[in-house]
């Protein structure tokens, strides 16, 4: 069999690439094969960003609401009482920030409500007086009263005042991306990161103590 003239072997190479560019058959599982990656990727990073912003918000809810039910306690109506908050109230104020949290879960939500006082004659020389941390993880309240130094921003107190804080943290966990954290190093060994937030509000009706479980006031922090 004698071999083909050049040019009609260009002509039917030429053929079959002409062929080839127009056949379409599979197109579409290719771009579906190479576009899928990225639609999961952009749907899952939508359903995370939008589950890390609510509990953002929430976080800073706790805060705000817990700090403003400390900031406005008074004592009850005609009791004259200046034994200061008692601790179970302060129990069931902290309790609101695991239903403020829910549906998600309150274990890694903590919240720790300080008062902390002013000196009579230096407003820059600020105490806290008392301290009450609640640990989502077995609903948990520790209060104590205390006589040490605590910063305040500038400017915040005047002497001998007073200032609630309410100091809220949550370790927020991916419901995908965490493995991919703790790979690239921008989360904890969990594959958590911390959303926190802080408020700080003036009591409403004077200074707020706190009553001790010997239902004794926390003595007032010494200058």
């Amino acid at each position: 069999m004698s071999p083909l003239p050049m040019n009609e072997l260009l002509a039917r190479v030429g053929g079959l690439l002409r062929r080839w560019q127009a056949d379409s058959q599979g197109v579409a599982a290719v771009e579906f094969a190479l576009i899928v990656p990225i639609m999961a990727i952009t749907f899952i990073g939508a359903v995370e960003l939008s589950q890390a912003i609510t509990v953002d918000r929430r976080v800073s809810q706790v805060a705000s609401s817990t700090a403003d039910l400390v900031a406005r306690w008074s004592p009850p109506s005609g009791s004259g009482s200046t034994m200061g908050i008692p601790q179970s109230e302060m129990t069931d104020i902290t309790r609101v920030g695991g239903i403020i949290v829910s549906p998600y879960d309150r274990v890694p939500l903590k919240i720790v409500i300080r008062s902390v006082m002013s000196s009579p004659t230096d407003a820059n020389n600020t105490k806290q007086w008392w301290s009450c941390t609640f640990n989502g993880l077995g609903s948990s309240l520790v209060c104590n009263c205390s006589n040490t130094s605590y910063a305040l921003p500038p400017n915040l107190v005047t002497t001998l005042d007073n200032v609630v804080i309410s100091e809220t943290t949550y370790r927020y966990k991916p419901l995908v991306f965490d493995h991919f954290m703790k790979k690239m190093g921008t989360a904890g060994a969990s594959g958590t990161y911390t959303l926190a937030e802080t408020i700080y509000l003036k009591p409403r009706n004077g200074q707020v103590n706190m009553q001790q479980s010997d239902n004794t006031p926390c003595p007032t922090p010494t200058f």
